[in-house]
C-alpha cells in the first residue's frame, strides 16, 4: 500500500449498494455507518457483520436481479 492510498479518503457508499469488503473478500449491501464502522449484510439475507470503512470499496459485478428476485 502507498501513502497515497492509505491517506485517500473511505469510500461512501450509498444505502443498498453492493460493496466489497476487501478484508474478507466478501460482498454485502451496505446498510448504514454507525461508531465510524460500515454496516453490511449479505445480498441474500443474513446476519450483518461491520467492516472498517477503509476496507470497503464498489463491488466489481453488478447484481443479477432475476437471481434477486428468486425466493430461497
Amino acid at each position: 500500500m502507498t501513502i497515497r492510498q492509505r491517506n485517500a479518503p473511505a469510500y461512501r457508499p450509498h444505502v443498498g449498494e453492493l460493496v466489497l469488503d476487501r478484508r474478507t473478500g466478501r460482498t454485502g449491501i451496505y446498510m448504514d455507518t454507525i461508531g465510524g464502522e460500515h454496516y453490511l449484510r449479505p445480498e441474500h439475507g443474513g446476519r450483518e457483520w461491520t467492516a472498517e470503512p477503509n476496507h470497503v470499496s464498489p463491488a466489481t459485478e453488478p447484481r443479477d436481479s432475476a437471481e434477486c428476485d428468486q425466493p430461497r
